[in-house]
């Protein structure tokens, strides 16, 4: 990995802090609604202790720590010493919110593009809703009756699938609107990613495992050892990738089920993504960045001071969208 002075090393004691606090906030997605009046002392409480916490959050805490005792023990503690990486052409604007009509949204979590129409997919918590952008540039309500749509994929024919954290299914809505659910018995699933072969990918942090969801719906669990895997993506090869946000580390799982660690040195990584070149890009919401882990390991900033960045997705071009939660804006960054 590469470990120029890209970010700033941290205690481990803040490091541990920090991801406490974030997971918290991005798993309470239920509460976002109630999280934008407490949006100023959730910020301030990622340099907390659980006891600083919103009440909302220190509510979900507990009943984490129910569902999973003793989780909160086995996290991996991170180096101090170690670091993700330089940051690319740092007075160059690589990104720009191009999409006005996404700055309406009150709660915006996941985000996924359409492979043939290229258009945005994005979760809207608060709202309890999904939006899809139409030809016209206006946004349209995609499926309904979700409690907390966290994360969002599009399939090549059209279909939606949505993670419902608070419902605990992974729901698929068709083109002509007809809603179902492709996978349940999840605690609190917050990510969907698809392959091209028609399996769907859902990790549940709270539970600890990654599933996949084949056609017939038959349910399989991929590789172990995680404390928290929130985000999870495929490449066009069928390797998966999982954002364990507690171990603070990406783990690859090849076609065969190799397990391999492929980043690491994080303080807190939620979401994934893949490109075709064997690039994997990653939100670490403890450090406010998105960086880049090339196919020699190497981990590379390449966009910092961001407002706690969640959701992302990446188009055909290499242009890579980005869910800056706290700010409530989706942020396109040129990912090559």
């Amino acid at each position: 990995m590469a470990s120029s002075g890209g970010l700033v090393p941290r205690r481990p004691s803040y490091r541990l802090s920090v991801r406490r606090a974030v997971f918290v906030i991005g798993a309470c997605a239920w509460a976002a609604c109630v999280a934008q009046v407490y949006a100023q002392d959730a910020v301030s409480a990622m340099q907390s202790t659980d006891a600083k916490l919103p009440p909302w959050a220190r509510a979900e805490n507990a009943r984490a720590l129910a569902a999973r005792p003793g989780a909160r023990l086995t996290r991996a503690a991170v180096d101090p010493t170690s670091s993700a990486g330089t940051n690319i052409d740092d007075d160059t604007p690589k990104f720009s919110n191009d999409k006005p009509q996404f700055n309406e949204l009150l709660s915006p979590q996941g985000v996924a593009i359409d492979p043939v129409e290229r258009r945005l997919y994005v979760t809207d918590t608060a709202r309890q809703s999904v939006f899809a952008e139409t030809r016209e540039g206006e946004l349209r309500k995609v499926g309904s009756g979700f409690m907390v749509p966290q994360a969002v994929a599009v399939d090549g024919t059209g279909n939606v699938y949505v993670a419902d954290s608070q419902a605990g299914v992974i729901y698929k809505v068709t083109p002509d609107g007809t809603q179902s659910t492709v996978g349940s018995g999840f605690y609190m699933p917050m990510s969907v990613a698809l392959d091209g072969v028609g399996n769907v990918y859902a990790a549940d942090p709270w539970n600890g495992f990654v599933a996949r969801i084949a056609p017939d719906g038959t349910q399989t669990n991929l590789g172990s050892g995680y404390n928290s895997p929130v985000g999870v993506a495929v490449d066009g090869l069928g390797n998966v990738y999982v954002a364990d946000t507690y171990n603070a580390v990406v783990y690859k799982i090849a076609s065969d089920g190799t397990q391999t660690t492929v980043g690491s040195g994080f303080v807190a990584p939620m979401y994934v993504a893949a490109d075709a070149a064997g690039n994997v890009f990653v939100t670490d919401t403890g450090t406010e960045s998105v960086v880049r882990i090339d196919p020699t390991g190497s981990v590379t900033t390449i966009k910092s001071g961001l407002n706690v960045p969640i959701g992302l997705a990446l188009d055909r071009d290499s242009k890579l969208y980005v869910v800056d939660s706290f700010s409530r804006k989706i942020i396109r960054i040129d990912a090559k």
